[in-house]
């Protein structure tokens, strides 16, 4: 039985046990056009640490635990800081592919 992609904004579809996450942003500056210094920036990079599960590989979460997923496409989540590939998408956004085990929570705000 073959399986199908659903496709989405990004054009990039993961294998395997692999999840593709739009970061959340982090502003260079505040809406009143103010700078942030790069050391509060530094800070706040542990927001790129959080983002939405855009596309679930086929077979990911079947070797851990019992299998269940326990985020979906839509979930905002937090993964490991260095985890997973940066890549661009077709709709010119920053995304991350990470493996499935590299989720550390589901958040719910």
């Amino acid at each position: 039985m073959k399986k199908e992609y659903k496709t989405n904004a990004s054009g990039i579809m993961p294998t395997g046990g692999h999840i593709l996450v739009l970061p959340d942003k982090v502003e260079e500056k505040t809406s009143g056009g103010l700078y942030i210094p790069e050391t509060t920036r530094d800070k706040e990079q542990l927001a790129a640490t959080m983002g939405t599960i855009i596309a679930v590989g086929f077979s990911a979460w079947t070797d851990i635990d019992d299998g269940n997923p326990w985020a979906t496409v839509g979930d905002h989540v937090s993964y490991g800081r260095y985890a997973g590939v940066a890549m661009k998408g077709k709709d010119e956004e920053n995304y991350v592919l990470i493996n499935d085990n590299d989720i550390l929570a589901v958040l719910s705000f």
